[in-house]
């Protein structure tokens, strides 16, 4: 399921995260892509795995796509493989609401329940605008018996005079109060007007102190195009009053931008050095669509990559 989620590029990430009352928000900057999917204009798109043990590659998953006549995505229904039994399964179907403007408004997540061979409702994501910028995004899930919508999560987003997002605070759902309690805030510094932000401070709410406390900070680099080559995570050390070095991720692109080598790396506290953890690899066609994805992880003992999974895309049923 993990390699599952990585390959969704960004769709199911968000829809699943959501499907526990008691699920809690990771320290990301919540992000909504204008690009929900790989290939977002095709129609169907499979991917396959490589196998190493026949030397084949093999249907891994394929994701079936609609549209309306503004070419925007409509649904976008998710199969899996059974490789065993050689046949499609049902796994995932996203639709999508619009304005009058354009703006995605709502997004509908439902999984496939096997044992009763139909779609339920997973998660609904409600989104508000002030003008054109997203002013308020909630999250609910579908609870049974009572088959109906429950309060989860909010991300309410708030600007600079530039229009730069600048803040984003989460709230979750208290189901014993009926209300919404202040959970994580991501707070941006820019540089420059108009370019994306250079540092975030990450704080955490103190419900028993009623205040904002540092959790971390990210510090980010980008090339001449806007795209970011790095970012690296800090989580504050109260005790010592300082931030400590914990994750950093590396991003290299091509003439066109496409990004083409993604690296994580996690920091060791013991040796004071950054060590290898995961890496990805992305060729492209002409049409600058991602063709194939190759992960690596780091082997501590070879002290080098060693290559985990390989996948290709195509919108043709062989490769």
């Amino acid at each position: 399921m993990k390699t599952i989620i990585k390959i969704m590029m960004g769709l199911m990430v968000p829809a699943l995260m959501m499907t526990t009352i008691s699920a809690q928000p990771k320290s990301e900057i919540p992000t909504e892509k204008e690009n929900k999917m790989n290939w977002a204009d095709a129609d169907t798109l499979y991917t396959f795995q490589y196998q190493e043990e026949s030397d084949t590659w093999v249907f891994f998953e394929r994701e079936i796509r609609r549209f309306n006549d503004k070419d925007q995505p409509t649904e976008n229904f998710v199969q899996s493989y059974d490789v065993d039994n050689q046949h499609w399964v049902n796994y995932l179907r996203v639709n999508y609401t619009y304005d009058e403007r354009g703006n995605e408004i709502e997004a509908i997540t439902q999984r496939w329940d096997e044992n009763f061979k139909s779609w339920v409702n997973a998660q609904l994501k409600s989104i508000n605008y002030k003008g054109s910028k997203r002013e308020e995004i909630l999250f609910q899930e579908w609870k049974k018996p009572t088959n109906e919508w429950f309060n989860v999560m909010k991300y309410l987003i708030t600007y600079n005079d530039d229009g730069e997002q600048y803040a984003v605070t989460i709230n979750l759902y208290n189901g014993a109060t009926n209300q919404w309690d202040n959970y994580k805030r991501f707070l941006m510094d820019f540089e420059n007007p108009f370019t994306p932000p250079t540092s975030v401070i990450v704080e955490n709410w103190n419900s028993s102190q009623k205040n904002w406390e540092t959790e971390g900070k990210y510090m980010m680099q980008y090339n001449g195009r806007g795209n970011k080559t790095e970012e690296i995570r800090l989580t504050y050390n109260n005790s010592m009053r300082t931030f400590i070095e914990g994750m950093k991720f590396n991003m290299s692109y091509d003439k066109q931008g496409n990004l083409i080598e993604y690296v994580e790396k996690k920091y060791d506290i013991v040796k004071k050095t950054w060590i290898n953890y995961y890496k990805y690899l992305a060729s492209y066609n002409e049409q600058q669509n991602m063709t194939e994805k190759i992960e690596f992880s780091w082997d501590k003992n070879l002290n080098d990559w060693v290559e985990t999974n390989k996948f290709k895309f195509s919108t043709d049923t062989s490769i």
